[in-house]
């Protein structure tokens, strides 16, 4: 009877540490996620700055592993959530930026919004 006692808690102890570690994989993944739209909408501030101000912004942010950050149309795209909802009232453009730390400068210009890596 021991010896069933003593597979049980094993059993018991192997299925609680396989929980733990797919909540940890999981948790760390949402982490990235949520770094990965902080990037984006940090880049959102500075060009609705750049629209209202009417000058030039730099923002520096980070893009964690396995993220893209686009420049579609009107909108900032990043895992597929484009910022903001409803775009700017003019096109951005920009570069392609996948994992890493850039420093971009976000311009206007002929009803243009640019945005590069300097």
């Amino acid at each position: 009877m021991p010896a069933l006692t003593m597979l049980g808690l094993v059993i018991l102890a192997a299925f609680v540490v396989s929980v733990f570690a797919i909540g940890y994989v999981y948790s760390q993944k949402l982490a990235e996620l949520r770094r990965a739209k902080e990037a984006a909408l940090e880049v959102d501030a500075e060009v609705r700055a750049a629209i209202v101000t009417g000058t030039d912004q730099t923002v520096e942010i980070t893009i964690p592993e396995g993220y893209t950050l686009l420049f579609r149309d009107n909108q900032v795209l990043i895992d597929d959530a484009a910022i903001p909802e409803g775009g700017y009232p003019w096109p951005i453009t920009g570069p392609e930026l996948g994992h890493g730390t850039y420093t971009l400068a976000i311009r206007l210009g002929d009803n243009l919004i640019r945005v590069e890596n300097v």
